[in-house]
């Protein structure tokens, strides 16, 4: 009975671990399967995570290193968006031509002034106009007259002479232009308008004279500082 009884006792034993091992190893398989799927399932979102930490990084280094960057390109830009009006160009002194080449960054048709005067700067030999081109470029052409003579000439760009779309960029009476170096004031009617004024030398042409001279147009302020006596 006793040998009956341990047999019985050793397969009841054998056959509760037995289960618990089956259930132990069913237990971890199905949990690293799930383990596995978690991780699997956050690797994603994690991955993406990683990559926008790898793109930011080094620009959020750049501006970090360099603040100033940002300023100065809205700077650049407010620059550019002021001096879009500027008026420049030069004097091409041809020994029989006189010829005025510039820009304005004002769209086509902008109708400038020019004016042909004596060397005093009051006595005005030739008075026209010419436009602008569609890039804002303008070319006037006329004669010397005398070789041996300085002449001075004049630039002009009027508002009140402008069609509506150029009035509509630099103000009814060149509200825009009013910060200019070159600016100058004039009155018309009962109202006050601010124009741009460049000023350029004609130089006298030598008989030996083998290549064109050129003078830049500039500021009726600069010229009078850099030309105070009349040569």
């Amino acid at each position: 009975m006793k040998k009956d009884r341990l047999k019985k006792l050793f397969d009841h034993v054998d056959e509760n671990e037995m289960s618990t091992v089956e259930f132990q190893t069913v237990w971890r398989k199905a949990h690293r399967r799930d383990w596995k799927r978690r991780l699997f399932q956050s690797a994603g979102p994690n991955l993406a995570v990683l990559m926008i930490l790898l793109i930011l990084t080094p620009l959020a280094g750049y501006y970090f290193i360099n603040p100033e960057h940002t300023s100065h390109s809205a700077q650049s830009s407010s620059n550019q968006k002021e001096n879009v009006y500027d008026l420049s160009g030069k004097v091409y002194n041809f020994p029989n031509q006189i010829v005025i080449k510039g820009e304005t960054g004002l769209p086509e048709g902008a109708i400038l002034t020019i004016e042909h005067l004596e060397r005093d700067g009051q006595t005005l030999i030739r008075k026209e106009e010419v436009s602008t081109t569609s890039e804002g470029y303008f070319q006037y052409t006329t004669d010397r007259l005398e070789k041996d003579k300085e002449y001075i000439v004049k630039v002009i760009l009027y508002p009140h002479l402008q069609n509506e779309s150029i009035k509509n960029q630099i103000g009814e009476r060149g509200e825009s232009l009013k910060k200019r170096k070159n600016v100058f004031w004039y009155q018309r009617g009962k109202g006050e308008y601010s124009g741009l004024k460049m000023v350029g030398l004609v130089n006298k042409i030598e008989d030996t004279t083998q290549y064109v001279s050129s003078e830049f147009l500039r500021s009726e302020k600069e010229f009078k500082d850099i030309n105070q006596n009349p040569r």
